[in-house]
């Protein structure tokens, strides 16, 4: 009687899975293997900043502006050191950007 059960379910299972129609599944695969972060020799990660002549007067600007200050304004573009006007809780400052596009100096005016 088993048997018989058995040889029934499993007659009834290859007629239904012969009836259904196979689907292909396809496979999505995306693989980025990124040894090294992509550096190399003579890759900039930050195109502003040149190690040979380091940043601009304009990136220094934006650095400043980076920094919370506002209505900036360059007074002195003469390397090595970068001098701007920028205002900050309301208050006048002379900030001061090196060439490597750190701020090395705030003052009052």
């Amino acid at each position: 009687m088993f048997t018989k059960s058995l040889i029934a379910t499993a007659a009834i299972a290859a007629a239904i899975s012969a009836a259904a129609p196979a689907e292909q599944a396809q496979a999505k695969v995306n693989i980025d293997i990124n040894i090294g972060g992509g550096f190399y020799p003579g890759y900039n990660p930050y195109p502003a900043y040149n190690p040979y002549w380091g940043v601009s007067c304009g990136t220094g600007r934006h650095i400043v502006r980076n920094h919370g200050f506002y209505n900036v304004n360059a007074f002195d573009c003469g390397k090595p050191v970068y001098q701007y006007t920028a205002w900050k809780f309301g208050q006048p400052f002379k900030v001061k950007v090196n060439l490597a596009g750190h701020i090395i100096k705030i003052s009052h005016l």
